[in-house]
């Protein structure tokens, strides 16, 4: 028998390199890689706590994020500011945006970045999300118990994000910028289903995220 011609290989997925000196490319990749991991995690099912609802459902369609230079300068001008009660929404058109703040200017910026990412993410497990991750207006008024920067972390359609990492005297200010956005009330956070099966063939990844 012939040999099997060999599958053919994705290229590499885009390593995140803007000119912004205050941030490394290291810390780009973290901020990349997290969401990346994060995303894998909840649309594979198997993983992710969501309190009081059990274990969230897979994903038919989540898509792999990229990094985008233009998503960082409007996440670096917005911790720039080192306003913590944040900018309005017309300085990063086009764009949503997830902040923390931490209060401990002893870690190194990548250790903040995680920090944030983590405290983001947590919310599904802290707080939970139906399990049709259908997200109604009541997901606007839940006060403190909110998971509005998890959803936008794991919305489906997030494909671009960009990041950045402002010490502002005794406190880190985290920002990351997300496009289209997410959190539109009415739609799905994801559409439940099986792993992948709405992302065009040979497009999954092993992580469960859909290429584009």
């Amino acid at each position: 028998p012939q040999p099997q011609p060999p599958a053919p290989t994705r290229p590499p997925w885009p390593k995140p390199n803007c000119g912004n000196p205050r941030l490394t490319n290291k810390l780009r990749e973290v901020f990349l890689g997290m969401h990346n991991t994060f995303r894998g995690s909840v649309a594979r099912g198997q993983t992710e706590i969501s309190f009081g609802w059990g274990i969230a459902p897979p994903a038919t369609l989540m898509y792999r994020m990229k990094y985008n230079c233009n998503a960082e300068s409007y996440a670096q001008q917005y911790v720039s500011s080192c306003n913590t009660r944040g900018l309005p929404a017309h300085t990063h058109p086009g764009y949503k945006v997830n902040t923390h703040i931490l209060r401990n200017v002893q870690v190194t910026p990548i250790a903040a970045a995680q920090n944030a990412m983590v405290t983001w993410w947590g919310q599904l497990a802290r707080f939970g999300m139906r399990s049709n991750m259908m997200f109604h207006r009541s997901e606007t008024s839940r006060g403190n118990r909110n998971v509005l920067s998890w959803s936008k972390m794991a919305w489906w359609n997030n494909r671009n994000i960009g990041c950045s990492v402002q010490k502002c005297g005794t406190f880190y200010y985290i920002a990351c910028m997300y496009s289209p956005g997410g959190n539109n009330i009415g739609q799905t956070v994801y559409e439940v289903g099986a792993v992948c099966s709405k992302c065009p063939a040979g497009q999954c990844d092993g992580q469960a995220l859909c290429r584009w």
